[in-house]
Parts: C-alpha cells; sequence; structure tokens
C-alpha cells in the first residue's frame, strides 16, 4: 500500500510543479510598452462616486 501512496503523491508533485512552472513562465514575459494600446487585461476600470 505504500508504494500506491508514494505513487500518488510524486504524479501529484510533478502535475503542480509543472502547472506553476507553467504559470511563472506565462507571466514572466515582459511585453513591449510601445506596443501595448490601452490598458492592461488587469487593470480595474475607475469610478467616479458621482455615476452614482
Amino acid at each position: 500500500m505504500p508504494g500506491k501512496i508514494t505513487l500518488i503523491n510524486a504524479v501529484w508533485m510533478t502535475m503542480i510543479t509543472g502547472m506553476l512552472a507553467a504559470t511563472i513562465a506565462l507571466y514572466d514575459q515582459k511585453t513591449d510598452q510601445s506596443k501595448v494600446y490601452g490598458p492592461f487585461a488587469s487593470a480595474r476600470p475607475y469610478v467616479v462616486s458621482s455615476q452614482y
């Protein structure tokens, strides 16, 4: 039984490590600021309180 648990833990850690590496690789890319038109996708809209 410990062999199955060890195998499951190894597969789980491999998957998590791969997803973490992919996330870091995708978010670590620096974009050329001269080619960006408009706000970034993660930018929050500025809401003026007089709109409500």
